[in-house]
């Protein structure tokens, strides 16, 4: 197996469905980078731009640029903690959460077109593969 080709493919992928959900989002202050941020912040609210920074794998100064986008259009709040002033909490608003049915629903519409001939034990078997090699990669992180 040409392991670079896979990573091309992964890598290509994610191009084309960022790309893909830039068309589709017609939110305003919402890109497709910035949608994954407000889906993750969505599902496990109250949380610190470190630990996004850490669990989506990108550098703390896009995630910084990213959260004032999205509070300055009302789709999260970012609250000091009352005991530890270096920690802000990061939580989503009604209107966030409003805005993350609307991307998952995109989110949703372009895999269902890509996976439409893809049974589900293969599905099962791929996203275990994935979030395997995901865990594994972590360990990139360590090296900085």
């Amino acid at each position: 197996m040409d392991i670079v080709r896979l990573g091309k493919f992964i890598g290509a992928l994610h191009r084309r469905f960022q790309t893909a959900m830039n068309h589709e989002l017609a939110l305003p202050d919402i890109n497709a980078s910035n949608a994954n941020f407000l889906l993750y912040i969505g599902e496990n609210n109250r949380v610190t731009a470190k630990e996004i920074t850490t669990e989506l794998a990108i550098n703390k100064g896009l995630v910084s640029r990213e959260m004032t986008r999205l509070e300055a259009g009302g789709y999260i709040t970012r609250l000091p903690d009352d005991t530890d002033h270096r920690i802000t909490w990061i939580s989503v608003t009604p209107q966030g959460l409003t805005a993350c049915e609307t991307i998952r629903q995109i989110k949703q519409s372009l895999w269902d077109q890509v996976l439409d001939d893809t049974t589900d034990a293969d599905l099962e078997t791929v996203f275990t593969q994935l979030a395997t090699w995901s865990e594994k990669a972590k360990q990139f992180d360590q090296t900085k």
